[in-house]
């Protein structure tokens, strides 16, 4: 599912050559992830299950791929290893590079809940802020941004990017999908100069008992990407 988490991703726009997910080896300190960038490794719609890694919360190799990948793991990694440190709950991190996102959190404007669905997705735009643009290629760069993160799912890298946290890696791709598409809709929304019309937190308490379950829309962009899936299963 991991291979298949980028290359949806990558479909959306969401992700290029650059940005990674992760998901945590149930019962487990390790991380399965995705190998760092390299002439082998380019763009993340090619990712198969075999060029995934293996790493530990210190961000150490612990397994490398069955593709064989010398490579070891991203620069990064230390987005995932100090969310998951910090966070037993959280199962799966993602980290883009998506424009719309990214901008929103550049000029520091609100994700305000103006469409139905992506706003459930993103519960209710809430969206943490690390005013940072560096790599996080350290420990401690990680610890701050999993503090700006604290208990929400989402957070802006402000001039880098949108990390999702979740305890489902569907879920925290789709978070990802949606808060590009909210983020669309409120940049449009603020060059009106409109005030738009904010879905109430009572109502998106009751569109989340009405949603549809996140598997079917989880086959649909599976779907969109080339995808099977029904062999596109969690393993």
């Amino acid at each position: 599912m991991l291979a298949a988490a980028h290359r949806v991703l990558y479909h959306q726009g969401l992700v290029d050559y650059l940005g990674h997910c992760s998901a945590r080896v149930p019962g487990t300190d390790r991380v399965l992830i995705k190998p760092k960038h390299s002439p082998r490794v380019r763009g993340l719609g090619g990712l198969t299950p075999d060029d995934m890694v293996v790493i530990d919360l210190d961000g150490e190799l612990v397994e490398a791929g069955a593709a064989g990948d010398a490579e070891g793991p991203p620069a990064e990694r230390f987005i995932h290893t100090e969310i998951y440190r910090a966070r037993p709950d959280v199962s799966a991190v993602v980290h883009t590079h998506q424009p719309a996102g990214t901008l929103l959190g550049v000029i520091g404007a609100e994700l305000l809940p103006v469409l139905h669905v992506p706003s459930v997705l993103t519960a209710g735009g809430d969206v943490g802020t690390w005013p940072c643009p560096l790599l996080v290629t350290s420990p401690d760069l990680g610890r701050e941004l999993a503090g700006a993160l604290g208990q929400r799912g989402l957070c802006h890298l402000q001039g880098h990017g949108v990390v999702s946290a979740a305890d489902d890696l569907r879920r925290a791709v789709l978070a990802a999908i949606a808060v590009e598409q909210l983020a669309e809709a409120n940049l449009t929304i603020l060059k009106t100069g409109l005030r738009p019309r904010i879905i109430q937190p009572d109502e998106l308490s009751r569109l989340g008992e009405t949603v549809a379950a996140i598997g079917g829309r989880w086959a649909y962009y599976l779907e969109l990407a080339g995808l099977d899936p029904v062999k596109a299963v969690p393993a």
